[in-house]
């Protein structure tokens, strides 16, 4: 009862603070360490602090990560912090894959490739290979997207090729644990995707583009609705000039 009453306190009124304030709260003790430190304990915080701090920027370089505050849209080059990388590895081998919720999805290219999950706030990470890792992640045959679901999990959906066959499978945070789903039936989706870039998420669903650049009339995008974990072929009117996809609010 102590805890959960602790838990309803972090997550009601101590997730409305700056996140400065909350890294010097972890410090107080460690159920504050713990609580302060969940995932679910990140999303709150960031869904509500979104809204009034200002955002950052972050670049990544062959010699250092820096970190700036975007004030009003415009970046401040004098709040500039350089930041560094949890795991043991050079710069030049690191690439962003997506980002949602304050955590970005990291790809280490260098044998052996992995996936990283990490919060630059925090510095915490998760590494998600669960097989031998120079076999775990292709950059240019993989695809990747993050997503939470209706239950504040964080999720991470792979998109793998093993031979001529597209494997999809998808990372669990709350329980750390991967799950293999069923792709679409039909062409030989594994020789002949494409995949221009890491799934862009819009109104529960991750959109991978497939531009076919010789044939056009053939581009179309796979789909994944992230309620249902089932995926769809949508094609749209001009494929012609649908080589990217993106989605966003409008104000």
């Amino acid at each position: 009862m102590e805890r959960l009453e602790f838990q309803m306190f972090a997550n009601e009124i101590l997730s409305r603070l700056p996140t400065k304030c909350v890294a010097r709260l972890r410090c107080v003790s460690k159920q504050w360490r713990y609580e302060l430190s969940s995932h679910l304990f990140a999303i709150i915080h960031y869904s509500r602090t979104a809204k009034y701090e200002d955002r950052k920027l972050i670049t990544l370089t062959n010699s250092s990560i820096d970190l700036y505050n975007l004030i009003r849209g415009n970046v401040d080059i004098s709040s500039r912090k350089i930041i560094s990388f949890p795991v043991d590895t050079s710069l030049s081998n690191l690439t962003i894959l997506a980002s949602e919720y304050g955590l970005l999805l990291m790809c280490i290219q260098f044998i052996p490739n992995e996936l990283i999950l990490w919060n630059p706030t925090t510095n915490q990470f998760l590494n998600l290979c669960d097989k031998k890792p120079k076999h775990f992640f292709d950059l240019k045959e993989d695809a990747v997207g993050i997503y939470i679901d209706s239950s504040n999990d964080v999720k991470i959906l792979l998109l793998q090729r093993h031979m001529d066959d597209v494997v999809p499978r998808v990372y669990y945070r709350n329980t750390c644990e991967w799950k293999t789903l069923t792709f679409l039936k039909g062409p030989d989706y594994g020789s002949s995707l494409y995949w221009l870039s890491s799934g862009t998420l819009c109104n529960n669903v991750l959109y991978f583009p497939s531009p076919q650049y010789w044939t056009p009339s053939k581009s179309y995008t796979i789909a994944f609705d992230v309620d249902s974990e089932t995926f769809s072929k949508q094609f749209f009117q001009n494929p012609q000039h649908t080589s990217y996809v993106y989605c966003w609010k409008h104000p």
